[in-house]
């Protein structure tokens, strides 16, 4: 498997572990028996479990932009090394975003956004230039 394509396998993991706490936060606080049911009536959310359901629809909407953008990359053969950089810089942002999002941190977790997102224009630059010179 390339570097690449890792570094996609492990943002996958991160995005199963931050649902996965998400998930984990409702019996905590809203029961066991309200989480298994049918959940019609709502419940009110801890502030915790608010940034983690915000944090999980972030990161899907992330991932929505990188995961096509490491795809093309791997198919087109673009194993620069731009590409595993702006890849590994993504996860460790992601990563960073999650931490921060999840203890409440303001500052750094748009700081940790933003390394993500100029880590996927780090991944785009060669997909689109490759593109490009291909027409």
């Amino acid at each position: 498997m390339t570097f690449t394509l890792t570094m996609l396998a492990l943002a996958a993991a991160i995005t199963f572990f931050m649902a996965g706490f998400q998930g984990l936060l409702v019996p905590l606080n809203q029961g066991i028996a309200w989480g298994l049911g049918a959940r019609d009536e709502g419940k009110d959310v801890s502030a915790l479990q608010g940034r983690a359901a915000r944090c999980v629809a972030n990161q899907i909407e992330n991932m929505a932009v990188f995961v096509p953008l490491v795809l093309v990359a791997h198919l087109a053969g673009l194993q620069t090394a731009m590409v595993e950089f702006g890849a590994a810089l993504f996860v460790a942002a992601r990563l960073a975003f999650f931490v921060f999002y999840w203890l409440g941190v303001p500052v750094l977790r748009s700081l940790a956004w933003l390394v993500g997102v100029i880590a996927m224009i780090l991944v785009a630059i060669p997909v689109f230039g490759a593109g490009i010179y291909a027409l």
